[in-house]
């Protein structure tokens, strides 16, 4: 990965700067400033790329942007003559089950601790800011706020409801979870309706759906056996 400042220079965070695992804190969120960008902690903003300017960034204080979004454009930063530029970092991984993000969690999760530590702030996006950018919130979440992956995933959709993250991030922050936490809070659960497993915080949105497949199934049934 590489991380670049506002003219596009490379910059580096060095090895000694980032934070140990074990260094966790915990956090409150304060209240969000800008329409569609949602502030999980003080120091990190989740959001789609719609809702993003150059103002936008400069009114949050923003100092490191994380652009997981192949599909668009690079992020507009600021441009006006800061002591502390903005720091960008674009990771080219699509939407889908079978991307692996996780050989970035800890790079990424560093990377942010890093900037909070310094006192910046954090805005991480992709299109819509539903699965891959949340998915990276989660991770950081679990690594450096003391939450298990089923109290980040809760504590994020309080503050932004639309996320969701696709079945295989959630895997992956599942192995990601056990490597950290030694634990996994998130179960995987069958529905016979879409014939795959999901994560269990997202059943409330499968069980009508199950229940109605089910008992299709079962009036199907009967009308076989009758004749």
């Amino acid at each position: 990965m590489e991380v670049f400042g506002t003219n596009n220079h490379q910059m580096s965070l060095q090895a000694d700067q980032l934070v140990p695992e074990g260094n966790q804190q915990s956090y409150q969120a304060s209240t969000q400033q800008i329409p569609g960008i949602s502030q999980l902690l003080p120091s990190l903003y989740l959001c789609g790329a719609s809702v993003i300017s150059a103002h936008a960034l400069q009114q949050l204080s923003v100092s490191f942007v994380i652009n997981i979004a192949p599909e668009l454009p690079d992020t507009p930063l600021q441009t006006s003559n800061s002591a502390r530029p903005v720091l960008y970092l674009r990771i080219n991984a699509l939407d889908h089950p079978n991307t692996d993000l996780s050989v970035h969690f800890d790079g990424v999760t560093d990377m942010i601790e890093t900037v909070r530590q310094t006192g910046g702030k954090t805005l991480v996006h992709c299109v819509a800011g539903v699965s891959r950018s949340t998915t990276f919130c989660l991770a950081y979440l679990m690594k450096y706020a003391g939450m298990n992956l089923r109290e980040a995933f809760f504590y994020t959709k309080a503050i932004r409801p639309q996320i969701r993250p696709n079945f295989g991030f959630f895997q992956q922050l599942r192995a990601y979870e056990q490597h950290l936490l030694g634990t996994i809070s998130v179960n995987m659960v069958y529905y016979e309706c879409i014939q795959c497993k999901i994560p269990d915080v997202y059943e409330t949105e499968y069980r009508a759906t199950e229940d109605f497949y089910q008992r299709q199934k079962k009036i199907k049934n009967l009308h076989i056996n009758i004749k």
